[in-house]
C-alpha cells in the first residue's frame, strides 16, 4: 500500500472521501495492485462504481458484488420487484454515464467481464439490504484479507464525492467473510441480467 499520509484516528483507519486525494476510489485501486479478488456488499450499485476503477478492476480474478435494491419485500413476486428496480437504477446510471462519456469507455470491458463470469452480480432480497463493505483478498498469504466497512455504496459518489464514513478491518475479516458468504448464499443470481442492461447501451447499430 502507498506510504502517502491517510486519513487516520488513533488505532482507526478511516476513509470518508473528505481528502482530496485520498478517497474510497484510491483505497480500491492501490488494492487492486495486490489483490486476487474482491467481495461486495452495497445497498446500491451503479455502472460508475466500476468505471471509477477502470484499469485496476481488470487486474483481479473475479469480483461478486452483493446488492440490494433499498425496498423490503413480503410478497411472492419480490425477486421480479427486486430486478427491475435494480435494473431501473443500473440503466439511468449509464444514461448519466452518457452525458459525459459519449462513447462509454471502459463498458465494452465490463460487458466481456460479465459474460466471463469474472465479474458475477447477486441480490438480496429476503429482507431489505444496505450493507456496504468491500473485503479484499490479497494475492500472498502474509498479507491476508482486509475489509473496509462503513456507508459508501458501490456508486461514484460513494466511492469519490459524498462525505461517508468507512474504517478498515484487519482482523476478524474471517468472520466478515462468513457473514459475506451466508448472505450471498442466500441471495439471486442476476449477472445475465445485469449483463442484458449494459448490453443494450453497448450494441451497435448501422446508421
Amino acid at each position: 500500500m502507498s506510504q502517502k499520509e491517510k486519513p487516520q484516528g488513533g488505532d482507526l483507519f478511516i476513509v470518508d472521501n473528505s481528502d482530496t486525494d485520498w478517497k474510497v476510489r484510491n483505497y480500491l485501486h492501490e488494492w487492486a495492485d495486490i489483490a486476487s479478488r474482491f467481495d461486495i456488499a452495497t445497498g446500491f450499485f451503479e455502472i460508475g462504481g466500476l468505471l471509477a476503477l477502470d484499469g485496476q478492476w481488470q487486474k483481479l480474478e473475479s469480483i461478486r458484488i452483493l446488492m440490494g435494491d433499498e425496498v423490503s419485500h413480503r410478497t411472492k413476486n419480490a425477486f421480479v420487484q427486486s430486478l427491475e428496480n435494480i435494473t431501473k437504477r443500473l440503466d439511468h446510471s449509464i444514461e448519466f454515464e452518457k452525458e459525459s462519456n459519449d462513447f462509454l469507455t471502459g463498458v465494452s470491458a465490463i460487458v466481456e467481464a460479465l459474460r466471463k463470469q469474472q465479474i458475477l452480480c447477486r441480490v438480496y432480497n429476503k429482507d431489505k439490504f444496505h450493507a456496504n463493505a468491500y473485503i479484499t483478498h490479497a494475492k500472498h498469504a502474509v498479507l491476508g484479507p482486509s475489509a473496509l466497512v462503513g456507508s459508501s455504496n458501490f456508486t461514484l459518489p460513494g466511492l469519490t464525492q459524498n462525505v461517508e464514513l468507512n474504517v478498515q478491518l484487519r482482523r476478524e475479516v474471517e468472520q466478515l467473510q462468513e457473514w459475506y458468504e451466508r448472505h450471498w448464499n442466500e441471495a439471486q443470481e442476476i449477472t445475465e441480467d445485469i449483463l442484458k442492461v449494459i448490453e443494450r447501451h453497448t450494441r451497435e447499430y448501422s446508421p
